[in-house]
């Protein structure tokens, strides 16, 4: 997980959050109740600005950003295994997950941090797909060599 997470008030706008999120070369934004708590209550990503900049007026762009976020929040506690994240990913249909400990807000983990240690670690992929996800063991393998061939060949 990265423990480096770039966190917005929720009464930013659209304009401000993609202007973080190109900044810090990033492609989500997680949204807290005050600078200083950093209790999450958001996260906003570049498919919900996709999605939100497809729809929208021009003017609206200056909504605060709290009217676009996605919420509930999809967490698991720092606890909580590689095998976990999978799943909760798979099942969710999402590509990043919030990681607490005690509602306080720790880390980030993505798809792309997953594959990562997927890829780099035999023994974490052996014990991850011998693990009965509910992904079929040809499709993660197959998003794996994916993952590796697109980000082990760039220059």
């Amino acid at each position: 997980m990265n423990k480096n997470i770039i966190v917005a008030e929720q009464d930013l706008n659209l304009i401000t959050i993609s202007k973080i999120m190109s900044n810090n070369d990033i492609g989500s934004v997680v949204i807290v109740d005050d600078i200083n708590t950093r209790r999450p209550i958001g996260i906003i990503t570049e498919r919900d600005i996709v999605k939100t900049i497809g729809m929208i007026q021009p003017q609206q762009l200056l909504v605060p950003i709290r009217d676009y976020m996605s919420r509930p929040l999809i967490t698991l506690s720092s606890k909580a295994s590689v095998y976990d994240a999978i799943k909760l990913m798979y099942e969710k249909k999402i590509r990043r997950i919030l990681i607490l400990e005690k509602e306080k807000l720790v880390g980030i983990i993505t798809d792309k941090d997953i594959f990562r240690s997927l890829v780099n670690n035999k023994e974490l992929l052996s014990t991850t797909v011998g693990a009965h996800l509910p992904i079929p063991e040809d499709k993660l393998k197959n998003e794996i060599s994916q993952f590796w061939f697109n980000n082990t060949f760039i220059e």
